[in-house]
């Protein structure tokens, strides 16, 4: 995904460091921490930032994949159920896919790796991210199972 591109999407305001740590979860209410980046932009980067989290923990972690899969599918289903009362862009899904992608290969060869990542599994990571983008999934789900069969 061209930066020029995500720069030029300006829907709605985005947290920028939307990831596990900074939601606060009490009942059925969120509060989000850390809003030092927050924006005007795509929201199709929030999903990816919080993507890239669950889907690097299902790398991490092969015990739990089923279960990490299975909260990246339910976020995305949440999340894009939530925008519906406002107009929702068409290609948002496609975008996210791109950029889940570009976050993940940002965060096993960037300025800010995954710290529970060691450096075995940052290669793992970055071969799978790489094969991905050459052939992007159709969709979030396509991404989550063909990521998951790359490990």
């Amino acid at each position: 995904m061209r930066i020029d591109a995500t720069r030029a999407n300006r829907w709605t305001l985005v947290h920028g460091d939307y990831s596990p740590k900074n939601v606060l979860v009490r009942g059925a209410e969120l509060t989000l921490l850390d809003h030092e980046v927050v924006h005007y932009g795509d929201p199709a980067f929030d999903v990816a930032f919080a993507l890239t989290h669950l889907l690097s923990k299902m790398h991490h972690l092969p015990g739990h994949r089923t279960s990490f899969a299975r909260a990246a599918l339910v976020f995305w289903e949440t999340y894009i159920g939530a925008m519906e009362p406002v107009a929702v862009p068409a290609d948002i899904e496609k975008r996210a896919v791109r950029s889940t992608l570009a976050c993940m290969l940002a965060r096993v060869r960037g300025r800010s790796p995954l710290e529970y990542l060691g450096a075995e599994e940052r290669t793992r990571q970055c071969a799978a991210v790489l094969a991905l983008m050459r052939r992007t999934p159709e969709s979030l789900t396509d991404l989550v199972a063909d990521f998951g069969e790359r490990l």
